[in-house]
């Protein structure tokens, strides 16, 4: 995956007078937290060359903290490792085509190289996500960025929801086709399991994929963020399952009757190879009355091999409409 992330050495300021201590210590471990996200998900990050010069205030830079022993803003020291390691996974960004380093977000002027550089990338058609240290008034979210009077609106991730807000965004943004979505996926619905080949079934639906692009997003994030904890916590209420499902997800979903499940043609309509083994897709999202489906199966913790204290939901296909039982 290309870059998609960029450090931002401006939200250091101040870092020499956080009080106590601890709330340094924990907005580093935040930001830790981001950064081993994203390398889990194989998504990459970039610095500015000079990162490590960043200004903490009161004379102090960044390098101070991590290597010098007798900086008076004292980091526990396996801390200051972990840091270190992370930022060095980086690569450096080329700064040389950045006619500004300074930039306004929030009303407060910076400089903000990283910023900068992220601005100039979105400015271009491909979408870059800033992550600050999350401290003090350092604004999170979407914020609109201006630099030389272009106003952008770049994310600065700090949380979860930030991180997979971004990727979603990217599908509309970079008008992505279905091998770019796909390239996306992983990050922007990372609850979510994949039957083997599921990407072929982008064709398969009653419209073109573009026509159906954004409800995908839509309830595909909706899947991600809410349907495993519906199936955990509905265990023992099956019959509110569907309506609890449709009202989280924001669109119908529903089993299959007992009918349909009874009939072979349509098992095996539904059938599809997932981790070595066939598993049948009974539930489905309905991305119009009668037709378009996202067909999916509930695995719980037992049975999930990611590690997910709630299960997961696996998509199995994309159909416009599967075999029912005449």
């Amino acid at each position: 995956m290309s870059i998609r992330f960029v450090l931002d050495e401006s939200s250091w300021a101040g870092a020499s007078k956080a009080n106590p201590v601890g709330v340094l210590t924990d907005a580093i471990e935040r930001l830790l937290d981001r950064l081993e996200v994203a390398r889990r998900r194989g998504e990459r990050v970039a610095k500015y060359k000079e990162y490590y010069e960043a200004d903490l205030g009161g004379g102090l830079q960044l390098f101070s903290l991590l290597f010098d022993s007798s900086c008076p803003v004292r980091l526990d020291r396996d801390l200051a490792s972990q840091l270190y390691l992370a930022l060095d996974r980086a690569n450096d960004f080329d700064d040389s085509t950045l006619a500004e380093y300074d930039a306004v977000f929030d009303g407060d002027v910076r400089r903000a190289p990283g910023a900068a550089w992220a601005h100039a990338s979105c400015r271009e058609g491909h979408q870059v996500a800033v992550l600050p240290l999350p401290l003090g008034e350092m604004p999170v979210g979407r914020v609109s960025v201006t630099i030389t009077d272009t106003k952008l609106g770049i994310f600065f991730v700090t949380r979860e929801s930030h991180h997979v807000a971004f990727f979603r965004s990217i599908v509309r943004l970079e008008n992505a086709d279905e091998a770019k979505f796909a390239s996306l996926a992983r990050s922007a619905f990372p609850a979510l399991g994949w039957a083997d080949d599921i990407w072929r079934g982008l064709r398969d639906f009653s419209r073109p994929y573009i026509a159906v692009r954004d409800e995908l997003v839509h309830c595909l994030g909706g899947l991600s963020d809410h349907g495993a904890s519906c199936f955990c916590e509905l265990r023992a209420a099956p019959g509110e399952l569907g309506d609890v499902l449709s009202a989280n997800v924001g669109a119908p979903i529903s089993d299959e009757n007992g009918r349909t499940k009874r009939h072979s043609p349509s098992q095996r309509d539904r059938t599809r190879w997932h981790r070595g083994r066939e598993k049948v897709f009974w539930w489905h999202v309905k991305l119009r009355p009668n037709i378009d489906r996202i067909h999916f199966l509930y695995e719980p913790p037992s049975e999930s091999s990611s590690g997910l204290r709630e299960g997961r939901i696996v998509v199995g296909l994309f159909k416009d409409h599967c075999i029912l039982p005449t």
